[in-house]
């Protein structure tokens, strides 16, 4: 009788177990949303499947590729990634560039990412500094590259200028610049990259699916393709 006792109970215990593998499979958990600065995503992390998180630096002439090309296709983007519910979408500034010694500009330009985030106007001064960087530099062939002539270190009126004509408070970003208020935030989010990204910026991860740096030409329609086998990437990649 004993047993019998015993052995109902394990197939039980089994049953139970098979059960909740099964649920598991059929409901698998939802990615953890949690974002470093709220201020630097895009979508509703409430209602999106997945979560595609870019490390990235301004002075990164890789990352500035895989972003012109995305703002060339916002429409796009928006409709198909974003109001599908298929990625919630967050850029993870850093002044890597700086820390290794290959741009004095990517340390005012992460802390006036950060300045602007404090306004909730980073994607405008986001988009400000691609914009900047294109018609100054990037179209003329100026650190588009590691081996291309470098972009000279630029004085702290290249990036008040961008935060004035992406509609920022002038006098709250330039006393946030000038009294490096975001400072210590750049610092820790620079080390928390470091600590996760297996080579340079940008560097994507999206599920179980990533990679490190891009290999778009500075065309905006060809690296939008590029772009799209990155995502289709993270929906495919198990």
């Amino acid at each position: 009788m004993q047993k019998a006792i015993r052995a109902i109970a394990v197939l039980l215990v089994v049953g139970f177990l098979f059960a909740l593998i099964i649920y598991n499979v059929a409901n698998p958990a939802k990615p953890d949303m949690t974002a470093w600065n709220p201020a630097m995503t895009l979508g509703n992390k409430e209602t999106a499947e997945h979560h595609f998180i870019m490390y990235t630096d301004l002075f990164c002439p890789y990352c500035d590729k895989f972003s012109d090309a995305v703002v060339a296709h916002q429409e796009e983007f928006e409709k198909d990634w974003l109001e599908a519910k298929k990625i919630f979408f967050e850029i993870r500034m850093t002044d890597m560039n700086y820390a290794s010694g290959h741009s004095n500009n990517s340390l005012p330009a992460a802390e006036g990412s950060y300045c602007a985030a404090k306004q909730e106007k980073f994607w405008d001064f986001y988009h400000k500094m691609l914009s900047k960087l294109w018609d100054d530099y990037h179209s003329k062939g100026i650190g588009v590259s590691k081996e291309s002539e470098r972009i000279p270190d630029l004085p702290m009126d290249y990036f008040y200028t961008a935060a004035k004509d992406a509609g920022l408070d002038e006098a709250s970003f330039k006393s946030c610049m000038d009294n490096h208020e975001t400072a210590k935030e750049v610092e820790k989010n620079t080390n928390r990259a470091a600590n996760i990204i297996d080579g340079g910026v940008p560097y994507f991860s999206f599920g179980k699916f990533s990679t490190s740096g891009f290999a778009g030409n500075w065309n905006p329609d060809n690296d939008w393709e590029q772009v799209q086998l990155m995502l289709q990437a993270g929906l495919t990649t198990k």
